[in-house]
């Protein structure tokens, strides 16, 4: 088997299925040997130490946790051990009958017993609203109902408590989650029926991929991964290659810039972009691949536009090419562009380039003959869209960074047939024209055509502005301009886009109003981070710690 990844990545951002997520489990316990009540200890003890990372006063509260049946259950057992020696008044509520527990599950249960820890078991037939009241009025819920082998939509009494829980306040009674919010489908992010909203979600080895696509992330909360024991290899030789971009992935993909460099050895980014009217587009992609730390760019623009582009770029180089009558790049420009391109280490086409029929037919013909990774966006991806077999002809490596219209367009489909599968979707466009594609959008996903496919990590709502996407396409290209491979480039640029947002979205604590320009800045802050960044206990998603 073909293993794409680097054995020294994190074992813990790996995306998996329950299924692949179960044989993970089997392989550990049976194959290796390690006993899966030491999996199930460390993964309580992890899962509590993310808890009070989030819940800091824990320990003094009154603590009510709520357990279904299997492991899910055995770890919720755990839980309320920890957290009754370290001083929290502590009830477990069993939804099963202590006498259908097995293995693990009933070893913890039978400790609660030695310790004197109070258990109530629930039946169907009790009166709902007066067992559900003391959990009502408890500081913290913790959730350890259903786990990742659920597959049929919750009903009856398990359905009641989830709604109730889902009903509480995350401030004055946060509900931690167990591995994954009871309800919640661990390999689709779906519903079932019904899902508890969590405040914090502590996770077990891997990351379900439900805990992070839609509509799956919105019922997470704060994310935890925990390490439990898993083999780092195992994964890879099982052939799991999802991934969750974090800076604990993408740090050591920057490597040290040498005290010799200069701005000839540091990439030459050129770009291909803008027409009348659309000059910030190609404006934002030339910074974009500056502030990814490319020694020079070269913008192509149509002659007429030149004088502009010269008072709005002053670190960008112009170089006025042949024009239609629109004032966008003509087919003309097609020998002075290749000439140019000798020797330069990545090319990006399309934003704000027009849909005028010459500047479609530039993009086609500049496919098979540019010899460097190229970014294909916006007018570009259109350029492409009524035959995207012109993609195999591609004499280099091809990005490509379609929203989701864009990306329906590709396939022919409608915008809500590729939201409802975004990692399906891309994997299989990817794979079929051997393009790494950036599905934009919340939780943006990188797919590549070895199989590798990542889901993004960072970006706050307030990116929802126009000019986004065109500095995302200059960063892909200054990374892949000094020599990051493609599904690398462009999962940096991703990340580091979502992380500029971050920290002016962090300043202002405003959810509108964050312009593409405002970024430029932030850039070179976050990709100084990801140089010095020394890896983190677990996964954060969001970063924020709920009051005291």
């Amino acid at each position: 088997m073909k293993i794409l990844a680097e054995p020294s990545a994190p074992t813990g951002l790996r995306l998996v299925t329950a299924a692949e997520m179960a044989e993970l489990d089997r392989l550990t316990i049976e194959d290796l040997g390690l006993p899966g009540m030491v999996l199930m200890e460390s993964a309580a003890r992890g899962a509590a130490a993310f808890f009070l990372e989030v819940v800091p006063d824990l320990p003094h509260r009154r603590i009510s946790v709520i357990a279904g049946s299997g492991n899910n259950a055995g770890d919720g057992f755990a839980l309320a051990r920890i957290f009754h020696s370290l001083g929290a008044a502590v009830r477990v509520i069993c939804l099963r009958p202590p006498e259908r527990l097995r293995g693990d599950a009933l070893t913890n249960f039978q400790l609660l017993e030695k310790l004197g820890i109070p258990v109530d078991v629930w039946h169907e037939t009790d009166d709902f609203d007066a067992r559900m009241r003391p959990v009502i009025e408890s500081e913290a819920v913790i959730d350890a109902i259903l786990g990742t082998g659920l597959k049929s939509e919750v009903q009856g009494l398990t359905r009641r408590i989830i709604e109730s829980l889902s009903g509480l306040d995350p401030e004055r009674t946060p509900v931690l989650a167990v591995d994954l919010p009871s309800g919640l489908d661990a390999s689709t992010g779906a519903p079932l029926g019904a899902a508890v909203r969590a405040a914090a979600t502590a996770t077990f080895g891997c990351i379900k991929v439900g805990l992070v696509v839609s509509p799956g992330e919105e019922y997470v909360g704060a994310l935890g991964v925990i390490d439990i024991g898993i083999p780092p290899n195992l994964a890879a030789r099982q052939g799991v290659e999802r991934w969750w971009i974090n800076e604990d992935l993408v740090a050591p993909w920057i490597s040290a810039r040498p005290a010799t460099v200069h701005k000839g050895t540091a990439g030459h980014v050129a770009v291909l972009a803008g027409s009348r009217g659309k000059t910030g587009a190609a404006t934002l992609v030339c910074q974009g691949a500056g502030r990814a730390g490319a020694g020079l760019v070269t913008l192509f623009i149509p002659e007429s536009l030149n004088p502009i582009l010269e008072v709005k770029l002053t670190e960008a180089m112009t170089l006025p090419v042949a024009e239609t009558t629109d004032a966008s790049a003509s087919l003309d420009a097609l020998p002075e562009i290749l000439q140019f391109m000798e020797g330069k280490q990545a090319l990006a086409v399309g934003p704000g380039l027009s849909l005028h029929p010459e500047s479609r037919a530039l993009v086609k013909a500049l496919l098979p003959k540019v010899a460097c990774p190229m970014v294909l966006d916006a007018d570009a991806l259109t350029a492409v869209t009524p035959d995207p077999d012109v993609l195999c002809s591609a004499g280099a490596p091809l990005v490509l960074t379609p929203h989701p219209g864009e990306m329906a367009r590709l396939l022919g489909t409608d915008t809500r047939s590729v939201q409802d599968n975004r990692l399906e979707t891309a994997s299989r466009f990817s794979r079929q024209y051997g393009v790494v594609l950036v599905l934009k959008g919340p939780r943006t996903v990188i797919a590549s055509p070895d199989g590798r496919l990542g889901v993004n990590s960072s970006g706050p709502p307030a990116m929802a502005s126009g000019g986004m996407g065109d500095t995302l396409t200059g960063l892909i290209a200054g990374f892949l301009a000094q020599g990051i491979e493609p599904f690398r480039a462009a999962s940096l640029g991703v990340f580091v886009h979502g992380m500029a947002a971050e920290s002016v979205f962090g300043r202002t604590a405003a959810a509108r109003g964050l312009l593409a320009s405002d970024l430029l800045d932030e850039i070179p802050t976050v990709i100084g981070k990801l140089e010095r960044c020394t890896p983190s206990p677990w996964t954060r998603w969001p970063r924020r710690t709920l009051r005291a």
